[in-house]
């Protein structure tokens, strides 16, 4: 194997890395929270659990008796866990393996 086909092999396994998956982008958050905003249940649109779940988690003192406390701290758990795993898919801790299969590939 020359140092060609090493680099191309090289490239291909760091593209396997699962810190490079960025399927779920800022870019994404934005479009998705554009169209949640358009909910209108005031003119027709379902109340929906992800509405309810948004209003309990922005407004609990309001809306946080419709769950019962044990409820509300595992909802809360489960935001900060999805929020957590949004921020490291949106900045992966393989950040250097990240800008070196971009260098590679460039460079072949």
């Amino acid at each position: 194997m020359n140092a060609r086909e090493s680099f191309q092999q090289l490239v291909q396994n760091l593209k396997l890395c699962p810190t490079l998956e960025n399927t779920i982008k800022p870019k994404l958050l934005h479009e998705a929270w554009s169209a949640f905003r358009r909910l209108d249940p005031e003119h027709g649109d379902d109340v929906t659990p992800a509405l309810l779940v948004a209003l309990i988690l922005f407004a609990p003192e309001t809306f946080g008796s419709l769950l019962s406390d044990a409820e509300h701290t595992q909802l809360v758990a489960i935001a900060r866990s999805a929020l957590d795993s949004y921020q490291l898919k949106t900045n992966p801790i393989n950040q250097p393996g990240k800008l070196l299969a971009a260098s590679l590939k460039e460079s072949i």
